[in-house]
């Protein structure tokens, strides 16, 4: 069986990939393979969060295991996490760089009948050369003389 996805780059300009994978695939493949068609080594670590229908980040996958309660990409298939039409993770990759995206499923089926582990089938926009910025908003600070000049003794 095979599953098919749009991974979106979370920046500016429209970044997308539409994938047609093979559901026995790996986490950790997947990792790879999504770094790779982003033009990325795979070499910086990454991470998948499972997300709500609102993208909101929940429970973490990581790339190894830090303490004995965490979830693993290891040999983890992809369908172990996206069984339904919709059903989406959140990757992110390269911690310093914060290169996050989003990944929802299309479509489950037979798409492709040869021995590819996977085929992308749209690529749309070029990755930016820095990834964006998610630094808090300075103009959000609070203003001095908003404070109420009584003192409590």
């Amino acid at each position: 069986m095979q599953l098919k996805f749009r991974i979106i780059l979370n920046v500016k300009e429209d970044v997308l990939r539409d994938i047609i994978i093979d559901s026995s695939t790996s986490l950790i493949e997947f990792s790879n393979i999504i770094s790779t068609e982003f033009g990325f080594d795979s070499s910086e670590i990454s991470t998948f969060h499972k997300t709500d229908d609102n993208w909101e980040q929940l429970d973490e996958i990581k790339i190894f295991k830090i303490d004995d309660k965490d979830e693993i990409m290891d040999n983890i298939p992809i369908s172990n996490f996206f069984i339904l039409k919709n059903d989406k993770l959140i990757f992110i990759y390269d911690f310093l760089n914060y290169w996050t995206f989003f990944i929802e499923l299309h479509e489950v089926g037979d798409f492709i009948n040869d021995d590819s582990k996977y085929v992308v089938i749209n690529s749309v926009g070029e990755v930016p050369k820095e990834a964006p910025s998610n630094i808090f908003n300075v103009s959000d600070k609070i203003n001095e003389t908003d404070f109420d000049d009584n003192q409590i003794d």
